[in-house]
């Protein structure tokens, strides 16, 4: 789609805030998704983050995010009594309830966690809900500080045992169906994201370093089949859990090539499959024609002008000796 800017009378095509420095000292933060675009993509990543060019966007999911809204109000309700959610209760899963924690939310450094207008504390679930705090954890002993938001944490009351869950809604005729619901390769991004978010539970420090965490996630599908006769104003969901076995194989090895790629001058190869590299490749291709075809249209002016300036100097010289011709005369 074409992305428009609407803030400026131009798009620049440069971030003006979060742009990476090769060896920088400072700290910085790298959130879930920016992960996952490594893991795709390395080049387009690092023209992101450490070059600050500015991908096009694409409009919010409206719909996704008040589905998501409206399911973390329902699971609050049964989180503050500390009770199963009648769902869990239909699929004998009478001991998860949602969790838990109002203590008060730290950052990597130890420092209280607070809200930007109003100055009071997080709590720890509402921090751990907050896209621009989340769960954090700093990798190893570098700057790099990783985030990620999750949409609710739940927990088996008999392992006290967390577990992970994320929300998805969306609409298909079909019933959802746990074993086969990863057959669309793009659901494999749900798997990495579960995975991320568990490893950042697994490597919590003080307060939280105690905390287990299960190796089951789940994916909370929301369906609209639209098999109803009409629209009337509502949109009925079905629910269902999507088990998901966690595995946190590959994400320490993929970070840290992730922090030297950032720390290098390198740009590296594009993947073969990124359509943005494929875009891009093909538009420079254009703009490299475009480019060669005004420089030749210089240089034929330029040797037209030229030829002309011969010609017109000539005719001047030609008539300068024809004056002293005369004037000799």
């Amino acid at each position: 789609m074409i992305d428009l800017e609407d803030k400026k009378d131009f798009a620049t095509g440069i971030k003006s805030r979060n742009i990476y420095t090769p060896n920088q000292n400072k700290d910085f933060k790298i959130s879930r998704s920016k992960f996952d675009d490594f893991r795709k993509c390395p080049r387009c990543f690092y023209c992101d983050v450490v070059k600050g060019y500015v991908a096009p966007g694409t409009p919010g999911w409206a719909l996704n995010s008040k589905t998501d809204e409206l399911l973390k109000k329902e699971f609050d309700k049964y989180r503050e009594e500390e009770k199963p959610h009648p769902f869990f209760l239909k699929n004998n899963l009478e001991n998860i309830i949602p969790y838990k924690n109002n203590n008060i939310a730290k950052d990597v450094d130890g420092n209280v966690i607070k809200h930007s207008q109003t100055k009071k504390p997080y709590k720890v679930m509402d921090a751990w809900r907050t896209n621009s705090k989340g769960i954090s954890i700093r990798f190893k002993d570098t700057n790099l500080i990783l985030y990620g938001s999750v949409d609710d944490i739940w927990m088996n009351t008999k392992t006290n045992e967390l577990i992970v869950v994320d929300y998805k809604s969306q609409g298909s005729s079909d019933e959802v169906n746990p074993e086969t619901y990863f057959n669309a390769e793009y659901r494999l991004d749900y798997q990495r994201q579960l995975n991320f978010y568990s490893y950042l539970l697994n490597n919590q420090q003080g307060d939280l370093s105690e905390i287990k965490v299960s190796k089951i996630a789940y994916l909370y599908v929301v369906n609209a089949r639209g098999l109803d006769d009409g629209f009337n104003n509502q949109l009925i969901f079905e629910p269902k859990l999507v088990p998901v076995p966690i595995s946190d194989d590959g994400i320490e090895d993929n970070l840290q090539k992730m922090f030297d790629l950032m720390n290098s001058e390198n740009i590296p190869e594009p993947n073969q499959k990124c359509k943005n590299c494929a875009y891009s490749r093909r538009r420079s291709d254009l703009d490299l024609e475009l480019n060669e075809d005004n420089i030749e249209n210089f240089l034929t002016r330029f040797a037209e002008d030229k030829i002309f300036l011969e010609s017109a100097s000539k005719l001047l010289n030609e008539k300068k000796l024809l004056k002293k011709d005369n004037k000799n005369e």
